[in-house]
């Protein structure tokens, strides 16, 4: 049977029931919805609410930290240091005088500010302005200084001020004898502390700030309401009990920031654990952010938890008080007008689902025939993905993600032919080198020899035959470089791993590639290198893989070029790149970059097998050399040449196995000039 006629015969037939569901079903979904829409409307509400409110906290703990900062208060240090041992420091009237008059302008300019204190390190007050008004030292001590407020005398209190870190501000309530703008009262917000430091890092005072909450009333007034919520802010204190649930703003029974409670005592003052007998604080407390509905059914709160003050426990608790049936009341109507479309929806599903079956079918019938062209071989041709059928789409996506999958592991698989290649070839031609290099090496000596004798042997009156022969000997001795490299490249030795402190051996090996980097007349650069990160590989045989890396960025890199060096500690592994700024190389070098004897350098400049032996080295560390112009490595617009390395942080099974070592380690060439 066709897919339309199935589709047609389940549509009559499934119509039926979803009629008898199609009214709760929309009914309760949208409900949902709209409750969810709620939700996020509130919470975006809040959180704007709470931006606010961050903005101006934050900018009132910047005036903090400006006051104890300024001129006027940093000079006033010492003072404050005899005034805590009731020393009273000669230039202490001036240095009051500066510090009212500077703190009085603060006042008049930054609106909010309720009263600002300048305590000395016993806790007494030295200096107090209060909404642009100075309080005068009309108190007396029992030392030589006199306070603006009476002497303070509270262990403990004095505990809680040696105790606050000295490198922040930190947030507290002040013993009742305190006094502020408001007689008898306290602010709703806590004190904002910040402790003076001398040059001696020793604590000489104390800057302590409140606020009456003025400017928080004022967000907090013109605010949008959504819903014609009730706004209401709760304190959640859990060190003071005191405090803990009292309510300091709520729109519904027109308490604000500046309607503090009275002595410190909270007889009288609405607190939120007296909601539904402690019901909905208890849930708050649990779940920080949420919504509440209260016992009666009628009332639903929808809350978030704000930190205002930083390193503190304290927190506040922004609620939304909405009547709990605006959510459900559009739903009653809509239904009863449900039932009337539910009727018509049967009518419509019959009448559509032929035109829905055709609809279906086609993307699965165009699949299928590509299904068909790819396996005839026809796989150039992308299969397409246009269905808006989620079901059909996936399967259409799932399909081309298998053939591009094909064709990734295809180019893996070539990758992983032609570094076996590379390697076959690298292990052949190293146990052939070992040979070479032992027979040609010999020769050598004795020409350097050969050499030797002659010249001693010329007479002085002929310089071009000295000079011939001076030629010949440097055409040994390069000679002579060049089996070295071989040897070299054919008895690698194994790696002596040790752990490597990254940063401070690359940054030794840049400082010797430093020279030749001047004398090119480039500039060498290391970027990064992560801090306090070890590895084990050998320093030594790592050091000539980087240096070689170097030196012929060096070589590629045009006049006053800069090389880039960028080292990267990551949990199993180390990165190293090395970046530099020349013209980069063709596809044909790259393919052959490793091979041994091969250079793009002049004949004098280098013998082909550096990299050869870089790569030697990297892989007998079990780890991975690769190099790649920049421009193919995801920076469109760079050019010159990235070499990365990438080694195990730990100790790992090389990835090559090594030709065998010669029978016979030949000596090297020693003759000098």
């Amino acid at each position: 049977m066709r897919l339309p006629v199935n589709i047609f015969l389940w549509t009559f037939t499934a119509t039926l029931v979803p009629l008898v569901l199609l009214v709760w079903g929309v009914t309760s979904y949208s409900e949902q919805r709209f409750q969810k829409e709620i939700s996020r409307e509130i919470d975006e509400n809040i959180d704007s609410l709470i931006g606010e409110m961050s903005n101006r906290m934050r900018y009132e703990r910047e005036v903090v930290e400006g006051i104890g900062q300024s001129q006027e208060i940093q000079t006033m240090l010492n003072a404050l240091m005899a005034s805590s041992m009731g020393i009273r420091h000669p230039e202490l009237t001036s240095m009051r005088i500066n510090a009212n008059r500077f703190l009085a302008g603060l006042q008049r300019t930054v609106p909010g500010l309720g009263s600002i204190r300048i305590l000395d390190a016993a806790g007494n007050t030295v200096i107090k302005v209060t909404l642009g008004r100075v309080a005068s030292p009309s108190f007396d001590s029992l030392g030589q200084v006199n306070y603006v407020e009476e002497e303070f005398d509270n262990e403990r209190f004095l505990q809680r001020l040696a105790a606050l870190p000295s490198d922040q501000i930190s947030f507290m309530t002040l013993p009742l004898g305190f006094g502020d703008a408001l007689p008898g009262r306290e602010p709703s917000t806590l004190y904002a502390v910040r402790p003076l430091r001398n040059v001696d890092d020793r604590t000489a005072g104390y800057v302590v700030v409140n606020t009456f909450g003025e400017q928080l009333d004022e967000i907090l007034s013109f605010s949008p309401r959504p819903r014609d919520g009730k706004v209401m802010i709760i304190e959640h204190n859990p060190g003071t009990p005191a405090r803990d649930g009292m309510i300091l703003f709520d729109d519904q029974r027109e308490i604000g920031f500046v309607s503090p409670f009275e002595n410190g005592e909270t007889n009288g003052q609405p607190d939120a654990r007296q909601i539904d007998d402690g019901a909905f604080w208890d849930a708050a407390v649990a779940q920080s952010n949420g919504s509440y509905l209260s016992e009666d059914g009628e009332t639903r709160y929808y809350y978030q938890e704000y930190h205002p003050y930083p390193h503190s426990l304290t927190s506040w608790f922004v609620a939304f008080r909405l009547p709990a049936d605006i959510t459900t009341a559009p739903f009653r109507d809509i239904r009863l007008s449900l039932f009337g479309f539910g009727l018509l929806a049967l009518v419509m599903s019959l009448l559509f689902a032929g035109l829905g079956a055709r609809y279906f079918s086609r993307p699965i019938i165009r699949l299928s025939e590509s299904l068909k062209r790819f396996a005839d071989g026809d796989r150039d041709r992308p299969i397409p993905v246009d269905s808006r059928t989620t079901e059909v789409h996936e399967l259409q996506a799932s399909f081309r993600y298998l053939t591009e999958q094909l064709a990734s592991e295809a180019r893996r698989r070539d990758r992983a032919e032609k570094k076996a290649l590379q390697q076959a070839k690298l292990a052949s031609i190293g146990e052939m080198a070992a040979g070479i290099g032992h027979e040609i090496n010999n020769p050598l000596n004795n020409i350097l020899t050969l050499t030797r004798l002659i010249e001693r042997q010329l007479p002085a009156e002929q310089p071009e035959l000295r000079e011939d022969m001076s030629d010949l000997r440097a055409e040994a001795h390069r000679a002579s470089r060049i089996v070295r490299g071989v040897m070299n490249f054919a008895r690698q030795l194994p790696p002596e791993h040790e752990t490597v402190a990254v940063a401070e051996w690359l940054e030794e090996v840049i400082d010797r590639m430093e020279p030749e980097a001047m004398e090119a007349d480039v500039h060498l650069a290391l970027l990064s290198a992560t801090a306090r990160c070890e590895a084990e590989f050998d320093p030594g045989q790592m050091e000539q893989v980087v240096a070689n890396l170097v030196r012929n960025a060096i070589h590629a890199s045009p006049v006053g070029g800069h090389i880039l060096i960028q080292a990267e500690c990551l949990e199993e592994i180390i990165r190293i790149e090395i970046r530099d700024e020349g013209g980069g190389l063709p596809l044909e070098v790259i393919e052959q970059i490793f091979d041994p004897f091969f250079t793009t350098k002049a004949v004098d400049r280098g013998t082909g097998l550096g990299l050869s032996i870089s790569l030697g080295i990297v892989q007998y560390h079990g780890g991975e050399l690769t190099l790649e112009n920049r421009r193919d490595a995801g920076e469109p617009e760079a050019s010159g040449v990235l070499a990365r390395v990438v080694l195990p942080r730990h100790k790992a099974r090389p990835r090559v196995i090594r030709p065998p070592e010669p029978s016979q380690s030949p000596k090297q060439p020693t003759a000098s000039p």
